[in-house]
């Protein structure tokens, strides 16, 4: 009991201390002034063809404390009427007292913040100045913005919880149909990763909108519960190793990305074969293909145009199925059983080899 008591006691003393630094904090800077916000332009049409062009200019008053301070401003911007519940916050700098956005900056600046293209938004902005645990909001000012859609972005997987590692230059390109990208690929617990525009570091990175993560590389709105932000602008893979279905949407008003299970959690079969229309589709007879391991395979063979195939990993139709991602097709991306089609050879008659990668999700028919 006087241990219960001892405690109790330090955690009310230690109540008192971070009160009285508080409260000797403000009475050193005083309250404050409140910072004051305004821009040039308040009705917005913002053109793809006017990209490099300025769109808006704001300007603004620090507050004034009775000490001098250094300031951390930010711009939030928000739709109207949500209080400012969601935000794209920007950082500027105090000492400026200005900040000016392109047309192009300044539309994914509203993309990100949850804006309609192609449709008159009613935007606020205000601004927010802290120093310590002091934190001042400037007046609101009210915008009207057309943000225009951009080309859906591509998406790069690399990182060690990935089967392509840390080498951006092999950065693993999902499938992308209009807003939605997706890929049945290999993911390792614990590790983390995270998405790039290309195959390079720079000069863009897409990572969850969460604290931590710098304002440019800020993308994913809402994830699946097996990701959490990671240090260095990196995503953490939390779900049990193994194969996944990845699907980012890229809709300006949903920026998603979840991992599902893949319907078959197998990225190294110990066989694999080709059935379709060069063996007259009899799984019975389905052609071995060469194991290079680590889940890859290849098999030479003549093909005439229009051949259909498929790959199994056992001579019969059994579980360990895969084809063209989604439907019929020749993407160069494997879709599991139950989530797949024929993978249809458009090319000429001639000898080709076939190369399939199961780890990474992904197949290739090339000429000799």
């Amino acid at each position: 009991m006087k241990h219960f008591f001892k405690i109790v006691s330090l955690l009310f003393i230690g109540f008192l201390i971070i009160s009285c630094e508080k409260d000797e904090e403000q009475a050193i800077l005083g309250q404050g002034t409140i910072p004051t916000l305004k821009a040039d332009k308040t009705n917005l049409i913002l053109l793809k063809d006017n990209e490099a062009d300025i769109a808006v200019k704001f300007d603004w008053t620090n507050p004034k404390f009775e000490t001098q301070v250094a300031l951390k401003n930010a711009l939030e911007f928000s739709i109207a009427g949500t209080n400012f519940q969601s935000i794209k916050s920007v950082d500027v700098s105090a000492v400026d007292l200005s900040a000016t956005y392109t047309v192009s900056a300044l539309n994914k600046i509203m993309l990100d913040a949850g804006l309609l293209p192609n449709v008159a938004n009613q935007v606020e902005v205000r601004m927010k100045s802290s120093v310590g645990s002091i934190v001042l909001y400037s007046n609101t000012v009210a915008l009207t913005v057309t943000p225009y859609l951009t080309e859906f972005p591509s998406f790069y997987l690399v990182g060690e919880a990935s089967a392509v590692g840390w080498n951006a230059g092999s950065a693993q390109l999902l499938y992308k149909n209009e807003s939605t990208s997706t890929i049945y690929t290999y993911l390792e617990n614990g590790k983390s990763f995270r998405f790039l525009g290309q195959q390079d570091w720079n000069p863009l990175n897409y990572s969850l909108d969460a604290a931590g993560i710098q304002d440019a590389n800020k993308y994913f709105k809402t994830w699946s519960s097996n990701f959490v932000a990671a240090p260095a602008e990196n995503i953490q893979f939390t779900g049990a190793t193994g194969m996944y279905k990845i699907v980012i949407n890229a809709d300006p008003t949903l920026k998603s990305i979840e991992a599902t299970p893949s319907a078959v959690n197998n990225w190294n079969p110990t066989n694999l074969y080709l059935v379709g229309t060069v063996n007259g589709w009899n799984a019975g007879t389905a052609i071995p293909m060469t194991s290079l391991g680590d889940g890859k395979f290849e098999h030479t063979i003549s093909l005439s145009a229009g051949t259909q195939i498929k790959f199994l990993g056992q001579q019969s139709w059994g579980d360990l199925d895969w084809g063209n991602i989604s439907a019929d097709g020749n993407t160069g991306y494997l879709g599991p059983k139950g989530s797949n089609g024929n993978i249809t050879f458009d090319g000429t008659g001639g000898s080709y080899k076939i190369s399939v990668d199961v780890k990474l999700g992904i197949y290739k028919i090339q000429p000799l």
